[in-house]
């Protein structure tokens, strides 16, 4: 009988550890997600509290551009939807901020370094 008993006992649900700390989802995120890039990642410039970072790409053809990106810290719900599938899973993510594809072509990185940093969120954050 405990043979049956076994085979047919419910498994327990796994338990969901608790959302960290922002101050510890910000360390965890740190140089995290860059291989998503489909080109080569130069430089990643990261704000003063390291919330934000720009991402500085280079594409085949020589040219430049960079990406604005911002950490999301998932909610409750997607928290434990993520844990569900992927032991692994990180309590946030980064996300773009502005257009998708980044800004402007550049021909190097010195133009592209000197647009970035001209930048409002440059200045506001990174400085």
């Amino acid at each position: 009988m405990s043979f049956f008993n076994r085979l047919f006992q419910k498994e327990k649900p796994k338990e969901i550890p608790a959302m960290p700390p922002w101050e510890e989802i910000v360390e965890m995120m740190y140089d995290k997600c860059l291989d998503a890039f489909t080109s080569e990642v130069l430089r990643v410039v990261y704000s003063i509290d390291k919330t934000m970072r720009y991402v500085v790409l280079r594409y085949e053809q020589g040219l430049y551009t960079y990406q604005l990106e911002a950490i999301y810290k998932l909610d409750e719900d997607e928290w434990r939807y993520a844990l569900s599938h992927n032991d692994y899973a990180l309590p946030a993510m980064w996300e773009s901020l502005g257009c998708a594809v980044g800004k402007s072509l550049f021909d190097n990185e010195e133009e592209l370094l000197k647009e970035m940093k001209e930048e409002p969120e440059y200045k506001k954050y990174f400085e």
